[in-house]
């Protein structure tokens, strides 16, 4: 007798552990059951309003000074070297542009760096051959995280 209760027990617990694996709604899945008093919403179930992004705000720059300090011609190439006058900073731009009626011909890009109280452009050197003969306007622009502007429009003539 003690044997079949022994036998009869084992059979209990083994149908009833195989009966679980049959009736688990995720067979054959890694994922733990959840916890019926603690479900975690999906996102159907979701009561909260949706958070909205703000955009950020435009970054408003300080107004840079820059001048042309000189341009000259050597030969078959014109030189340019410009600066700001109201800060020291390092790492912008300055963009040197030449226009031949109010339409942009040429504009390079060159770094800036600091001086004792300015910002100093690399000089810049671009062929006379890249532009038009007669009068066209040369202006020096700054750009950098914090600052930016342009210079006076200065006449240039091109032989």
């Amino acid at each position: 007798m003690k044997r079949a209760l022994l036998i009869f027990t084992t059979l209990v617990a083994v149908a009833t552990m195989a009966g679980c694996a049959l009736f688990y709604p995720n067979i054959g899945s890694n994922e733990s059951p959840s916890d019926p008093l603690n479900p975690t919403p999906t996102a159907s179930e979701t009561t909260e309003a949706p958070v909205a992004t703000e955009t950020p705000a435009p970054v408003v720059k300080e107004l840079a000074k820059p001048r042309i300090v000189f341009y000259d011609i050597q030969g078959t190439d014109i030189q340019v070297v410009g600066e700001v006058l109201n800060f020291a900073e390092n790492g912008g731009e300055c963009i040197v542009t030449f226009y031949s009626e109010n339409t942009p011909i040429v504009m390079e890009r060159v770094p800036a760096e600091a001086n004792v109280s300015t910002t100093q452009c690399f000089p810049l050197t671009i062929s006379l051959s890249r532009l038009p003969k007669g009068k066209i306007d040369l202006v020096v622009s700054y750009e950098s995280e914090r600052y930016e502007g342009q210079s006076e429009v200065t006449e240039v003539v091109i032989p």
